[in-house]
């Protein structure tokens, strides 16, 4: 379409919306565009910010009158900033955060416009004590978390978050409704139902609506809070943590974290620390005597909290945002017959200790207990159930100009320890991921590609990591860092 048309067309659509369209220039335009990782502002030429599933509808139809291309942002955490787009249209849900609670279910449904946050208030106002199994950042939106399986502090004890979705409203790329269940009549809803927990957000439709299933905890307040070792007795303190995790109960989390804290000794500086945070879904008490082990190795400092589950989250995740810094994100799973080995822990300790920005850090994700063998029949496509770790390297710098230093150290140290990692997680996209679509998906990738053909056969949802993208990046040094500054592949490719 000319400029002029799609001008009227956006003229048309604004008077039936019950949300409004934002462009360049406006307030809400930027917000919206400012997503939690400063290296990624991607303009696109409309935001139109839905305030119901029929506007979901509308934006839909929209897309395919005009021809631009469409995502969707709900909580504005895209690791590589897919979310957002040059030139076309971002679909932002942030309006869409109506809650409706049924206790006799123990079940909330929410729209996807709600962030981790917005959820956790409305649980702790109306149905403590019980909680979701949601994430550890409360400015993460439900939609992208839980399509790509989704880890909390209670996932040892509950499975993942995309194992307590009982119910998905999908708006397909038709623009046609669609409610997804495990026991939908429709073969083509239950394999959708399937493929959204945990196949990854963005590629099959928008979700505008979820039925999550919480739990009543144990215990009114959770243990948590953080052991601290100086870096440099990394190889005997990751090695005993390593054994310890191995054979905790599941109703213990314990997350590791290698980067720069605070001396205890001296406020004023920061030096290389390997922190673990344990998170007992039970008695305070119980939790400390589960710690045991660690605390007698001696930790320079030790803060150990018994508070609601999300007050802790609060506590830890607001750690963890990039904001306006600028980041780029890897990941790798460590298998459980592995944990960590002593060569893998020497290479972190060396690259660590070199950082180019002492903001970047490491951190793992403990995994198995109920992940390995949840409540639920249905597993979805999440290939990485028995897997020990999932482990994060979050490269952050300040400096545009230090772009390519810090993500060639990023890279290289994943390279470096790609030996003991198998696959990546999908929810820390990477543009710079070799093999990425069997990384994130394994075994389930073809049955995945299947359900994307027969739902969305012209490729609507569609970006350079989609579930049907064949885009491999080019990693022969000197990296080519230009899938890092886009969502779509290049019209020639």
């Amino acid at each position: 379409m000319t400029a002029v048309d799609v001008r009227s067309a956006a003229n048309r659509l604004s008077r039936k919306l019950s949300g409004y369209i934002c462009e360049p220039g406006n307030a809400e335009y930027a917000k919206v565009v400012a997503i939690d990782n400063g290296r990624t502002r991607t303009p696109p030429a409309y935001v139109i910010r839905a305030n119901s599933s029929h506007d979901v509808t509308l934006a839909v139809a929209f897309a395919r009158e005009t021809g631009l291309p469409m995502t969707v942002r709900g909580g504005g955490h895209s690791a590589a900033g897919y979310c957002l787009n040059r030139g076309g249209i971002v679909l932002d849900l942030g309006l869409m955060k109506a809650m409706k609670l049924d206790k006799d279910k123990q079940q909330l449904t929410v729209e996807m416009g709600a962030t981790w946050n917005d959820v956790y208030k409305f649980v702790a106002a109306k149905a403590s004590p019980l909680i979701p199994v949601g994430g550890g950042c409360l400015t993460v939106g439900l939609p992208g978390f839980l399509q790509g399986g989704g880890y909390s502090f209670v996932s040892r004890s509950y499975g993942l978050g995309s194992d307590n979705v009982t119910m998905i409203r999908l708006i397909d790329s038709h623009g046609t409704p669609r409610t997804l269940t495990a026991e939908a009549e429709d073969q083509h809803d239950r394999d959708l139902f399937w493929a959204c927990r945990g196949g990854g957000g963005g590629n099959f439709g928008v979700a505008v609506e979820m039925t999550l299933q919480l739990h009543a905890p144990p215990a009114e307040t959770v243990l948590g809070g953080q052991l601290s070792f100086p870096l440099d007795r990394a190889e005997e303190v990751i090695a005993a943590y390593d054994a310890w995790a191995a054979q905790v109960p599941a109703a213990m989390a314990a997350y590791g974290y290698v980067g720069h804290d605070v001396d205890p000794a001296e406020p004023t500086r920061k030096i290389p620390t390997f922190r673990i945070t344990p998170v007992f879904n039970g008695a305070y008490a119980d939790g400390v005597e589960h710690l045991r082990p660690m605390l007698k190795l001696s930790p320079i400092e030790v803060r150990l909290y018994s508070v609601p589950l999300p007050a802790l989250e609060m506590t830890i995740g607001r750690s963890t945002l990039v904001r306006d810094r600028l980041a780029y994100i890897r990941s790798g799973m460590i298998r459980d017959d592995k944990g960590w080995q002593s060569q893998t822990i020497k290479d972190l300790h060396k690259a660590m200790a070199a950082a180019p920005s002492k903001d970047s850090f490491v951190v793992w994700t403990h995994g198995r207990g109920k992940v390995l063998k949840p409540d639920c029949a249905d597993l979805g496509p999440y290939p990485h159930r028995d897997k020990r770790y999932v482990f994060e390297l979050k490269a952050i710098w300040n400096d545009p100009a230090d772009t390519r230093l810090n993500v060639e150290w990023a890279y290289q140290l994943g390279e470096k320890l790609s030996p003991a990692l198998d696959g990546a997680y999908v929810n820390y996209i990477d543009p710079l991921q070799k093999d990425w679509a069997k990384a994130y998906y394994g075994s389930s990738l073809p049955r995945l590609k299947q359900i994307k053909k027969d739902a969305d056969p012209t490729g609507f949802f569609r970006f350079q990591q989609s579930v049907d993208s064949d885009f491999e990046p080019d990693v022969t040094p000197p990296l080519d860092l230009s899938p890092l500054n886009r969502t779509f592949l290049p019209s020639s490719s």
